[in-house]
């Protein structure tokens, strides 16, 4: 794997300097973000850190994304802050350097860079290595990762860096029958689904997932899976039947209404099934009145997501957006959804 800004050394040496100071975590608020936070309290407890950790946060994507952290870090008197999964400088310039000049930083990441002027305190990787990925590279000679190769593996399939041949020949290693084809029926794939379909189903209480994960209860995470499931299954029929298709763009559209959060999921099982076709996603937020998230999906990559969602929300009031090249998301207001539409089909 290779680091494209920074480097092992320098994250082991942020580690080494925290001394007794206090420790925040933030990241996404996904899989992929739960597993590399759980990976990155491992190592702090494997360096006897474990008791400076007094703030663990998963975020939003969405504007202003460390404002409401900011008074909480400061609050708490934290001194150290690890972020991971979270394109900081894409999503909130302004807050990551308002962080960046209080605290001593570090930051995890593996979306595209963004203009970054001052690159200490940074690890970028290829899209491909999920965050978690990244993690347990920097940590796997510091604690027992036996343990938790189980969630490495689950983000690494939610995340669909197995398209990465590296990453999935680390799969294929405990998982010797998987492929790109039959990895979402796999053992592992399922447990990536109970997890997914579990914060799903407790949307906002990111914290009774993690919980639930720390501990491993499998069984309790899968009995969210099957109502989540049954969600996208009816708005997966109602996309095929409804959407708008734009065949000069090879481009389908659709918005909708779920009660559920379940935009991304959709997005990803409709591109599995139209490889070549560019899926775009919109559905109300839920518990935020006035706002959409969108999900677009390439699985062949054939056009760019990330730049494609950028443009999306170009000049849109409150907005964000950007990703991968094969997979992407954003929010902005509802009231600029034909704009949304008009910006994606310009040439």
């Amino acid at each position: 794997m290779e680091y494209l800004i920074g480097s092992k050394k320098e994250f082991l040496e942020f580690i080494d300097s925290i001394g007794k100071n206090s420790i925040a975590i933030l990241s996404h608020s996904d899989l992929d973000g739960i597993a590399s936070a759980i990976f990155l309290e491992e190592i702090l407890k494997a360096k006897g850190l474990e008791g400076n950790l007094k703030i663990r946060e998963f975020l939003e994507y969405k504007k202003g994304i460390f404002g409401e952290a900011y008074h909480e870090l400061k609050e708490k008197k934290i001194s150290s802050i690890l972020i991971s999964d979270l394109s900081s400088e894409n999503i909130d310039t302004e807050g990551f350097e308002r962080l960046r000049n209080e605290f001593n930083v570090f930051s995890i990441d593996h979306h595209p860079a963004g203009e970054l002027k001052d690159k200490k305190g940074i690890i970028k990787t290829e899209t491909g290595y999920c965050a978690s990925f990244v993690c347990y590279e920097l940590g796997k000679e510091i604690f027992d990762f036996e343990k938790w190769k189980w969630l490495v593996h689950a983000a690494i399939v939610s995340d669909m860096s197995y398209k990465n041949s590296e990453v999935l020949k680390f799969l294929q290693k405990d998982y010797p029958e998987i492929t790109e084809e039959n990895i979402h029926e796999s053992e592992i794939g399922k447990i990536a689904s109970s997890i997914s379909s579990s914060l799903i189903y407790f949307d906002k209480d990111v914290k009774k997932v993690y919980d639930l994960v720390r501990r491993k209860e499998i069984k309790e995470l899968g009995k969210y899976d099957e109502k989540i499931r049954k969600e996208i299954d009816k708005w997966v029929r109602k996309y095929e039947q409804e959407a708008e298709y734009y065949p000069k763009r090879n481009l389908y559209f659709y918005y909708y209404n779920s009660r559920f959060n379940i935009t991304s999921l959709v997005g990803t099982l409709l591109s599995s099934k139209r490889k070549d076709a560019t899926i775009i996603s919109v559905s109300d937020i839920k518990n935020e009145n006035g706002f959409v998230k969108v999900s677009a999906r390439n699985q062949n990559s054939r056009e760019d997501m990330n730049k494609l969602m950028k443009k999306g929300v170009s000049g849109l009031e409150n907005a964000t957006g950007g990703g991968h090249v094969p997979a992407a998301g954003g929010r902005f207001m509802k009231k600029d959804l034909e704009k949304f539409k008009e910006n994606i089909l310009a040439k």
